[in-house]
Parts: structure tokens; sequence; C-alpha cells
């Protein structure tokens, strides 16, 4: 029988939710003494190939890659296999999950460290993607402590990870390019994932889970039954919100595909150099 995991219009005390039961301290603890640790081991250890961007980036990167590889994880099997009994709109928008709930207690620690982390450098402290981590760090603190959507958070802060694991390693190789001239399959084999996941889950399934989410929360909307403690401008924030992320995946796609022709490109500029040569 599958598991059932739902419970609707739960209450819940927002300091016990998101800090009671000792999970987001220790994932934030737990990242920041790693950062804090690796970041001079890794100095001593390679002191001339990470002479260029600095020990940072690539303990930001190691350290990043626990939370999102566990979101990614714990959000691909609950999605897939234990979100069985979310089949009406007011389950997937106000239903209880605690495997929703392990991803965005995850999924809030790991944004908030990486906003903070991220102002550290120049690399990582573009103003959208500072924007995103405080935005989505507030859509998971929502969801835990109204609690709410709980279902499509599972997907949006568990399952979009999927693509953010073999991205940690692509990042890795661009940082630092004698990764790249050691290990060439490497990075190759992380830009092949990166892109096929990226496709698959931030674009496809993501615009049909954010269409999804859309034709929910408009049918709350108009219908106007929506219970007391979630009143309708909180509904009309988040779909706001889903429309900004969306966006944003929209232009990292853009990125992915300027990226991908400059490559082609590239080679074929090379051949024809070749060709003149001879």
């Amino acid at each position: 029988m599958p598991k059932k995991s739902s419970s609707v219009y739960e209450t819940v005390d927002a300091w016990e939710a998101v800090w009671g039961d000792g999970v987001v301290p220790t994932w934030l603890g737990g990242m920041t003494v790693g950062f804090v640790l690796l970041f001079p081991l890794l100095k001593m250890m390679f002191p001339k190939t990470i002479k260029k961007h600095g020990a940072f980036l690539l303990a930001f990167e190691i350290v990043a890659f626990f939370p999102l590889f566990y979101c990614a994880y714990e959000g691909a099997t609950a999605w897939w296999f234990k979100l069985d009994d979310f089949t009406t709109k007011e389950q997937r928008l106000y239903a209880t999950s605690p495997h929703a709930r392990n991803v965005l207690q995850c999924n809030f620690a790991f944004q908030t460290w990486d906003f903070f982390a991220s102002m550290l450098h120049k690399e990582t402290a573009a103003p959208e993607m500072l924007a995103h981590h405080l935005l989505a760090a507030l859509l998971c603190y929502w969801a835990i402590t109204m609690p709410y959507m709980h279902y499509y958070g599972v997907y949006f802060m568990g399952v979009a990870e999927v693509s953010s694991v073999p991205l940690v390693v692509v990042d890795i190789c661009k940082y630092y390019p004698e990764v790249t001239k050691r290990f060439p399959w490497l990075d190759l084999a992380s830009k092949l994932s990166f892109g096929i996941l990226f496709l698959i889950v931030r674009d496809i399934l993501w615009v049909w889970t954010a269409i999804t989410v859309w034709k929910d929360g408009l049918g709350i909307l108009k219908a106007g039954d929506f219970p007391e403690q979630y009143p309708g401008y909180i509904t009309a924030g988040v779909l706001l919100a889903n429309v900004f992320f969306t966006t944003l995946q929209l232009l990292w796609t853009k990125k992915l595909w300027d990226g991908v022709v400059e490559l082609l490109d590239g080679g074929k500029k090379e051949e024809e150099k070749g060709k003149k040569k001879r």
C-alpha cells in the first residue's frame, strides 16, 4: 500500500517548525563549519591550481554539494513515490507532508547560508542570484511555518535541485581550468548531465508543474473558499513569485543555449584555423 503522507490544515508554531527539531541549525552549522575547515585546508593542498580564484569558490562548491544532493534525492523520491494522496487542489495547496518538511528545512538552511556566503565573493554575488536565494528562503519559510504548498515545495525546492548536483562540478571545472585539463571527461560528463537534467527538471517539468500551481491557485482565489489561515494575498503572492522563478529558469535556459552555440562555434573556428594552416 502506498504510504499516506498528508494532513490538511495543520497548525504549527513557527519557531518550533523551523528551529525546534534542530534540523535547520544542524544544516547551517554543518555548512559553516565545513567551509571554515575546508577553506584553509584547500589553500595548503592546492596553492598553485587555485591561485586565480583562491580557495573560496572550491570550498563553497564542495559545501554546497551536500545540501543540494540531499534536496534532490529526498525531493525526487518523495515526488514520484510518496505523494500519492495529494489528489485535490486543496490537498496540493494546504496539506502537509513530512517528506516536504525535510526538503524545505534543508533548502531553507542552504538558501540562507548561500545568500550570506555569496556576498563574500564577486563570482557568486550577482544581484539576480542573491534575489533568488533570498526569495527561495522566504518561500521555504512560508511553506514550513504556515504550512503551505508542501506538495509543490517538494518539486520546486527538491526535484528541481537534481540539475544543481552536476552544476557543482561544472562550476568547479569553470573556476579551476586545471581540473578540466587533468580530467576532461569529468568536465564533459558534468556539462552533458547538467544540460539534460536542466532541460527536463527546470524547463519541461518545471513549466508543467507551474501551470498546475496556477490552476490550483486561481481556482482557490476564484472560488474564494480558502481557509482563514490562508488569506488570498498569500496565494496571489506565491503565484507571482512563481512567475519570477519560472522566468529565471527560462533566462538560464537561454544562457545555457548560448553556451552550447558558442561551444559549437568555437569548434568550427578551430576547424577552420586548422584548414587554413594546411
